[in-house]
């Protein structure tokens, strides 16, 4: 039996290249419909967040030469098997009330029918939800009416398919209520689960998003999706998805890198095809003799990066090792890892786009090992050993692929702890600043300290009360900041904005790399004007709200909220307070000062602006 005829199977099954960050190329693409049409994920739906006239500027016309690009992968979808669905998302600015706007919405979609595109779909997500019974109401009526303006017209019968602003829960909300009313009985809606990115969906998640909406339902799955934390592959199998009566899809939002995406996807076509016979890992073994074939020097690479969902332990195995002291099955996993390299019989796509993170096994898995067999016989290790390790840890620090390296970081500080080192000490002899940081200190932390102590400045982990300067991090425990709040010194901070006075709200928006001087004079901008990259690759920054006497020094460009802002002392703070000294708000977020992350930029001006705090 196919796998469309299994007792089961989904119906709609494909991939959605929804994520934010970079596309993939022409050549991905290509090189995924003539996978994805072999093993039944047979549906494109092509969302990409940077092409403009898919968002921003859905209204105006392709480019001819635009235009040719997405006939010509319609025509290569369509060879392979595969239905390329284009999704146009007008969400952000379109007037619901304006007739004119709807006839916009057919007309550029028929510019795409024209061009031999047969299927679409209307996103909604990620657009403001003010009044949201009306909102939902809105959107179900642009649905009923590109179905009686444009699908039926231009002799497309499908259902039309939607993603809601409220597109994840499993509530009855108003807005899906106002989107019942008027959305044609038969649409189908996205729906991420019960929430964005989720470890399970259930059986009882279905029913009651089902209900809470009203209609059928196709899995938005964002798995294997990482353009929210770029530093990391997600290469382990679908896990923890079941079947259920209105479920009638799955597309699968791949990673940024289409190559490695490969054996995620496989997995999800199998539980597709067949969600109550699927098993894992059996599914997992499969996929990557199929993506990767027989060489087995990167399997220790998928084991370290296969956990999901995102927060979920990265390495089990290891872990276990770790937390019962095996420290010679640790170092075996270890000594695996740092022997993962791509054969030449591995499809050069998939090892190009490993690379970064073949190079950070390799020195994790190195560390690692070292760090194992210090721990397993500390007595016999000498100071040659000891340089070894923190040599170890700063080439692994350097490297932005994150590869097990918070485990590895850890087993290295702790056999540096057995020889005797100290981990961490004061640096410098000029200006005193006191690091707060959380008890276990973030590798960034730590790389801040030493960064202030090589630029001239006594620094340490830690408070003091002859501190010249408090730099409060993310990893700080709330009440440690709040401590620190009245102090009567410069203080800079990316954590607990709100409660220490620096900012009325704050937020971390994901996967950006850059911001923007606009305040170029100004000391804290180190010489540097206009957009400036801070970060290896897209991570998490850090905005904020700040006080209204604030002088702001920078941006971030896409939401214009505050990166880098100077409260003058004796000005007031969010709170209405006084601030007892110059104070600072930073746009580091969780990662903090991480080596592998922040650019030369982002140390001149995190320097410039301690020194500009300083009398």
């Amino acid at each position: 039996m196919s796998a469309a005829g299994r007792p089961g199977a989904l119906t709609w099954r494909g991939v959605v290249e929804g994520f934010y960050g970079e596309p993939w190329s022409h050549a991905d693409r290509l090189a995924w419909f003539e996978r994805g049409g072999a093993i039944g994920l047979d549906r494109y739906l092509y969302a990409p967040k940077d092409d403009p006239w898919h968002r921003e500027e859905w209204r105006e016309p392709y480019p001819a030469d635009r235009l040719a690009d997405l006939a010509e992968l319609n025509r290569a979808a369509a060879e392979r098997g595969v239905l390329f669905v284009y999704a146009i998302s007008p969400g952000l600015s379109m007037r619901f009330d304006d007739d004119a706007e709807h006839d916009a919405l057919a007309v550029k979609c028929r510019q795409l029918l024209d061009a031999g595109i047969r299927s679409f779909a209307l996103l909604f997500d990620d657009v403001p939800m003010d009044e949201p019974e009306a909102l939902g109401r809105a959107h179900g009526e642009v649905a009923a009416r590109f179905e009686r303006g444009f699908l039926r017209p231009g002799g497309i019968d499908e259902p039309v398919l939607l993603c809601p602003t409220d597109y994840a829960g499993v509530e009855r909300t108003p807005y899906r209520f106002g989107l019942a009313e008027t959305l044609p009985t038969d649409a189908r809606l996205l729906w991420t689960g019960a929430d964005v990115v989720v470890g399970t969906v259930t059986a009882d998640d279905i029913t009651r998003a089902v209900e809470s909406f009203g209609r059928d339902l196709v899995l938005w799955d964002n798995f294997p999706v990482n353009d929210f934390d770029r530093s990391r592959v997600f290469l382990g199998p679908l896990a923890g998805r079941e079947p259920a009566p209105g479920l009638v899809g799955i597309v699968a939002n791949p990673m940024v890198e289409a190559a490695p995406s490969r054996l995620a996807l496989e997995t999800v076509a199998e539980w597709a095809a067949d969600p109550a016979g699927y098993d894992a890992a059996d599914a997992a073994d499969r996929a990557y003799a199929a993506v990767v074939g027989g060489d087995p020097r990167l399997r220790a690479l998928v084991a370290a990066c296969s956990a999901w969902p995102p927060g979920a332990p990265r390495w089990p195995d290891l872990d276990a090792a770790v937390d019962a002291e095996r420290w010679d099955a640790a170092g075996a996993l270890l000594s695996e890892l740092a022997d993962t390299h791509a054969a030449t019989s591995v499809p050069a796509d998939l090892a190009e786009q490993l690379e970064p993170w073949i190079v950070a096994a390799r020195a994790a898995g190195s560390a690692g090992a070292l760090a194992c067999r210090a721990l397993a016989a500390p007595d016999i290790h000498t100071a040659g050993d000891a340089s070894a390790l923190l040599d170890a840890r700063r080439e692994l620090e350097s490297e932005y692929a994150d590869v097990a390296r918070g485990t590895v970081l850890a087993l290295v500080d702790a056999a540096l702890e057995r020889l005797g080192v100290a981990a961490h000490r004061t640096h410098g002899d000029g200006s005193l600043v006191a690091v707060l940081s959380g008890p276990n200190p973030t590798p960034g932390d730590r790389e801040l300290v030493e960064f202030l102590g090589r630029s001239g400045m006594r620094a340490h982990l830690g408070d003091d009360p002859n501190a010249d300067l408090v730099i409060v991090t993310r990893a700080a425990p709330e009440e440690v900041a709040r401590a620190a709040a009245s102090r009567p010194v410069p203080l800079l901070a990316w954590g607990h904005l709100v409660p220490l006075g620096l900012a009325s709200a704050a937020a971390v928006p994901l996967s950006l790399d850059r911001i923007h001087i606009s305040a170029a004079e100004h000391p804290a901008a180190a010489g540097l004007d206009g957009e400036v990259v801070v970060y290896r690759g897209r991570s998490k920054l850090t905005v904020a709200d700040p006080p209204a006497d604030a002088d702001v020094v920078a941006r971030d460009p896409e939401s214009g909220r505050v990166v880098i802002g100077i409260t003058p002392a004796g000005s007031p703070l969010a709170d209405g307070s006084p601030a007892p000294a110059a104070r600072a708000t930073f746009f580091l977020a969780a990662d903090g000062f991480a080596p592998w992350l922040v650019t030369p930029e982002a140390r001149d001006l995190l320097l410039a602006t301690l020194r500009a705090l300083l009398p």
